[in-house]
């Protein structure tokens, strides 16, 4: 009788089963998605045609409601959602701007605001960027004053955005590096993560991740993670996509308030944007299978790659250093494009006249036909349905359009460029809702980043990406405007 030896495999230890990445979805009824279809059509029609009677904050309180909806119509299926992972949620996004926006304590003849709190971390972002102006002044000299060039070219002054809003990211760059190589970032991260996987119900890795994006890339937070990518279920793996959509990195924080966003809008969004990315993601892709780090908020536990603090801050450099090149020139080459599609979109009117269209039949035919222009009338429910006053709608809807088309850092340029010409461009409440709805890496690009960068953690789910791309684009962006609109409910 032949008896198997010590190196073969009993029954006992066969090969573990492959992971199940997702269970069985019941898909959304049809009736169902028509039904909250009529119902957003309805609260967005009711909402215009009462704008003169709710006003502003009439609008927010419709557009909750609205972008809420237009998740929910697209859910893959509604009957499988965890509707405590929503509520928490909720609730959590709401005491976050609460807290920043209204919430006040009183101790004795002492007012304590965390909207003072956040607005003195918004000071100190301001000071990190002092700092870096006083390295770009040693190596650039007065071309990193531009208050000095505006004197000597007068009206004909251009802003030097390379020696002025580039050189931040390299500083901030090395110093999240710093801080990472010292542990204060994964302590932070870890302390967000453990109060969302208490309260919301979701994984530990993909918490931990979307948590790592208040302070991290799109690409980077998922590093803290990477040894449970491949492994995850096609929820989490949705989640993780749909949170760098929603938010934006530390140093990108630092060059949006440089541009003139105001601090507290953006510090804001970014901690805002964990719970609701989560809870959307959740709510638009259920999770159907257990997950591996359920109910545990998991990081993989690496010591430093760095030998020393110099050897981080070196390498945040050199980070910051291609960083800052890809944002040049990626805005070289967009805005050459826009002002390309502008020059041919406003040739369309005067070639149809000169090919002997009768003047009549193109009067509702702008002169100066534009991207802005389109995106504009696209984007205006959008932008009207975040609380936006009624003169101000198709000016933020342009810039909503540009962020989505091209990028954030376009459409903060063009921001920063028209309020620099009039500082009454537009009023201070839609100035700060636009801050909320433009921090965030939604666009077309950064799905093609998104891919590459955790396609390289997991080569064997890339085709799980690419099919979620454009789906976690979407939810991401909306994301973005459910912020701005929670704030302009409580302006």
């Amino acid at each position: 009788m032949h008896t198997p030896s010590a190196e073969q495999p009993t029954v006992a230890e066969k090969e573990p089963a492959p992971p199940r990445f997702e269970g069985t979805l019941p898909p959304t009824p049809l009736a169902w998605r028509c039904s909250i279809g009529l119902a957003i059509t309805a609260i967005a029609l009711a909402a215009w045609g009462l704008q003169t009677t709710i006003g502003p904050r009439g609008q927010a309180f419709a557009g909750l409601f609205f972008f809420f909806g237009l998740v929910a119509l697209f859910s893959k299926s509604l009957s499988a959602v965890n509707w405590r992972t929503v509520g928490w949620g909720i609730a959590l996004q709401f005491l976050l701007a609460w807290l920043v926006l209204k919430g006040e304590i009183q101790i004795g003849s002492t007012l304590y605001s965390f909207r003072k709190a956040l607005e003195w971390v918004g000071g100190g972002v301001k000071a990190v960027i002092t700092f870096s102006d006083k390295g770009a002044e040693f190596v650039f000299g007065n071309v990193a004053h531009p208050e000095h060039l505006a004197e000597v070219f007068g009206k004909n002054f251009l802003f030097p955005f390379v020696f002025k809003a580039l050189p931040p990211i390299l500083f901030v760059s090395a110093l999240f590096t710093l801080l990472y190589h010292w542990g204060i970032v994964q302590w932070c991260v870890r302390i967000m993560a453990r109060v969302m996987v208490k309260l919301m119900k979701t994984s530990g890795a993909e918490t931990v991740s979307v948590s790592a994006n208040v302070f991290m890339g799109q690409t980077e937070a998922p590093l803290i993670i990477k040894a449970y990518v491949p492994r995850m279920t096609n929820s989490e793996l949705f989640t993780l996509m749909v949170s760098g959509f929603a938010h934006i990195s530390g140093g990108m924080m630092v060059v949006y308030i440089n541009y003139g966003a105001d601090p507290t809008a953006v510090l804001t969004t970014c901690v805002m944007a964990c719970p609701c990315s989560l809870y959307l993601a959740k709510l638009f892709y259920p999770e159907t299978v257990e997950p591996e780090t359920a109910a545990a908020a998991h990081t993989t536990e690496e010591k430093s790659k760095f030998t020393n603090g110099i050897d981080a801050v070196v390498a945040g450099t050199r980070d910051g250093l291609q960083l800052v090149l890809n944002v040049a020139a990626m805005l070289i080459v967009f805005v050459a494009f826009v002002a390309m599609f502008d020059t041919l979109l406003g040739a369309i009117k005067p070639t149809l006249l000169g090919l002997g269209i009768a003047p009549g039949s193109l009067a509702g035919w702008p002169d100066d036909l534009s991207l802005g222009k389109i995106f504009g009338w696209l984007f205006s429910p959008a932008a009207f349905l975040m609380g936006i006053e009624p003169d101000d709608v198709p000016k933020v809807a342009s810039l909503l359009g540009s962020k989505l088309a091209i990028n954030e850092h376009f459409a903060y340029l063009q921001f920063k460029t028209l309020k620099a010409a009039d500082p009454q461009y537009m009023s201070a409440r839609s100035q700060i809702l636009t801050a909320f709805a433009l921090t965030g890496f939604a666009n077309f690009a950064s799905v093609g980043i998104q891919l590459g960068g955790i396609g390289a953690m997991a080569p064997q789910r890339s085709h799980d990406l690419a099919r979620f791309g454009l789906r976690a684009l979407f939810v991401g962006f909306v994301a973005t405007l459910l912020n701005a609109a929670v704030a302009g409910l409580m302006m």
